[in-house]
């Protein structure tokens, strides 16, 4: 279902670092925008959400969800995935995180089908391993067919 779910234009694995939270957030926000899921403000959604109210997206050390209401700029329900080769701060308890999951809720329904999919994949730590390691979009994709 993950698999079916998830638009594969919507997945890369970056391969460069990023300094800045802000900046991945806009990474990954973009191929939202160029897929025409969400509009040219979402990027800023997120980012001024975060600063109102923390890194609440960091689901666990390693992963982080960023995402903003859908009457931010969301136009239909996505997820990215991409993989940076470092760890970004984002200034959580929880840590930095290396894997962002970028989403775009059309509505609440949407969102919490796309978490419980997510949520299957990740439960299982071997596969947070896998994907932090992941060097190519295809082994990104290999991991969540199963999903």
């Amino acid at each position: 279902m993950l698999y079916d779910l998830i638009d594969h234009d919507l997945i890369d694995v970056v391969n460069h670092d990023i300094d800045a939270w802000e900046d991945a957030v806009k990474i990954t926000t973009r191929y939202l925008e160029q897929k025409g899921y969400v509009t040219a403000n979402y990027a800023d959604a997120i980012i001024q959400s975060t600063y109102d109210n923390g890194p609440y997206y960091v689901l666990c050390p390693g992963i982080a969800m960023p995402h903003a209401r859908p009457e931010a700029g969301v136009i239909k329900t996505g997820l990215g995935i991409h993989i940076f080769p470092s760890a970004i701060e984002f200034g959580s308890d929880l840590g930095p995180a290396n894997i962002l999951l970028t989403l775009a809720a059309k509505d609440s329904d949407t969102h919490i089908e796309v978490i419980q999919a997510l949520s299957e994949m990740l439960v299982d730590e071997e596969n947070i391993a896998k994907l932090t390691a992941a060097i190519s979009k295809n082994e990104v994709l290999d991991i969540i067919k199963a999903y």
